[in-house]
Order: structure tokens, then sequence, then C-alpha cells
């Protein structure tokens, strides 16, 4: 059953703003007839396309307020975008709306804040993915639990955004390459002409813009069954032909450190300010040890009319003359 009524949870900034963007410019093509966000804090409505999605504060913590939210405006798909700072808070967010949802007669679809590398592929290696584990266990058991055909879920993800590579560029509008996203580079920083490969550049990324997120999840709301992984991207390249790309647009040869595992590793820490480093540094063993692949790759893509930008015509926009 498609999509009508859609709660996004944590659609106020970084991937969940794209996403409400994306299904307010979609409204009429697909004629849903609600969008809200889910906040912790009261904001005033999202305007997009010319369409509006109210937000409302709600109290993660409080189930029943939870359910009463999503009752009075009869929601029929909850999409997360979630974040949090502590894997406590994370987890009782997510689980606690989730259940309440399961307790509203109209809802029977739910997305977790996935939005990266599937969770399940990278966990042993990348800490803080540990903490989207619970809620797949609980989307299971309650698939499991429910009549057949009652409630789906899906695992969106879209590899790395895109927008990151548009990190330092000098357009005069050049901070909206960055979208909603936080800005720094990852692998490549375009702006010192230098690339930061893990292993040897051979395996394969996925990237995705982040208006094109929004429009594929937004699209994905229309199929009428949702499977349980379904993946977009933009393009799928190895970070070596992503060089070649950059180096093209760029018009010159960049400076390149290949690391090895023992490279990576001795960039590592222990110390609790080192966290972030420490996490892309784990995405980098992700990625030589290929767990970082896409096994499903553009699944999606071959189910919805999305027509997503590439990386050299991002590329080109940002960084060409």
């Amino acid at each position: 059953m498609k999509s009508q009524r859609i709660a996004v949870a944590g659609g106020q900034g970084k991937i969940g703003k794209h996403i409400v963007e994306g299904l307010l410019e979609a409204k009429q093509r697909y004629s849903l007839e609600l969008i809200i966000v889910l906040s912790r804090s009261e904001a005033p409505d999202i305007t997009y396309a010319g369409n509006s999605a109210p937000v409302i504060a709600v109290d993660y913590t409080d189930q029943a307020s939870l359910q009463g939210v999503l009752e009075q405006h009869e929601i029929d798909t909850v999409i997360s975008t979630i974040s949090g700072h502590t894997p406590d808070a994370f987890i009782t967010s997510q689980e606690n709306l989730l259940q309440a949802a399961l307790n509203v007669p109209s809802f029977h679809r739910f997305a977790p804040s996935e939005f990266s590398i599937p969770s399940e592929q990278v966990a042993d290696k990348i800490k803080l993915y540990k903490m989207k584990l619970p809620i797949l266990h609980s989307l299971r058991r309650a698939k499991q639990e429910r009549p057949t055909n009652s409630f789906e879920f899906s695992l969106l993800n879209c590899g790395m955004f895109m927008n990151y590579l548009g990190y330092g560029n000098t357009k005069p509008d050049g901070h909206k390459a960055h979208g909603y996203l936080a800005r720094f580079p990852i692998i490549f920083d375009l702006s010192r002409r230098f690339a930061d490969v893990p292993g040897d550049g051979e395996r394969q990324i996925v990237y995705t813009h982040a208006d094109d997120v929004g429009r594929f999840v937004a699209a994905a709301t229309q199929l009428d069954v949702w499977e349980e992984y379904l993946d977009m991207a933009g393009e799928v390249a190895t970070i070596n032909e992503v060089l070649r790309m950059c180096e093209d647009v760029c018009g010159t040869k960049f400076n390149v450190k290949y690391n090895s595992r023992e490279d990576i590793l001795a960039r590592m820490s222990s110390a609790p300010e080192k966290f972030m480093e420490n996490f892309f540094m784990e995405g980098y063993l992700a990625t030589i040890d290929g767990d970082s692949d896409a096994i499903r790759p553009n699944n999606l893509n071959k189910l919805v009319d999305v027509k997503p930008m590439g990386v050299r015509e991002y590329l080109e926009k940002w960084w060409g003359n």
C-alpha cells in the first residue's frame, strides 16, 4: 500500500530536511495527503516548492505522546532521520517511535535512520553504527508478529553524500554545494587538490547527492511493496575513478596518499576527543575490507523514475570554470 500521510522524524536538518523537501516537491505528483516533521524543538513550518510541512515538537522518551501525535494525524508511514550523540538516546528514541507507531491503526511503514552505508555491513568495523542495529531487530520482530502485509519496513541507503566533494569550493553560492549537511571533506579535499585514499583506491564507493536522496525517498513511498533493503545511488565508482574525475575537472594532478591498514591504525587514538577522527578511520578500514561495497547495487534506482546527478556533473557544477 502506497504511503499518503508521512511523518519525518528529525526532519529539520541535515539529510532529514532534504527528505522533507523531496516529499514536498513531489506532494502533488504523488497526491500525498500530509507531510509532518517530528522534532525535539518547536520551529516554523518547512516550506518548499509551494507546499508546507508543520514541525511538531515531540518527546522521544514519551511513547504515549508520540502515539497521540501519530494518531491525531493518521500517519501511515514514519521515516526516521533521527541522530544522536549517545547510543542510548539514539536507540531509545527510535524504539519508542516504532512502538508508538505500531499502536496507531493507520500505520503500516517504517524506515529507520540509515541513509549511509548499510549499518549491518559495517557495524563490526565502525563502532558508531552498532547503535543502528537494535531497531533492525525490533523491526524484524514486529514484521513477524503482525499479520501478513500489514507492516513493512525498509532500510534506505545511499552510500556517501556527494555533497562532501564540494568542500572548499569558491563559487559565489558555494555554500549551496553542501545542502544542509556538515561541511568537511571525506577522502577528497578538492580545495587542497589532495586525496587521502583508503587502500589502493580500487574499492567502489556509492555516491548520492543529498537532494536526490530526498527524491528517491519520495518515490519509494509510492511503491506498492517495500523490500527490506532499498539502496539508491547517484553513481557507483572506484575511488581512483573519482580521483581521475576530480583531476580532470580541476585541470591538475592531485597529491595522493594511499593508506595501508597499518597507516590507518597508526592514525587512530584512544583519546575521547579523537572520536570523530577514529570514526572516519574505521570507515577507511571498512572500505579496505570491502564491507562498504554495494551488495545490492542501485535496486531502488531500478524501481523508481529518478534520474540522479552523477559525480562528474556535480564536480563540474562546483569546480568547473
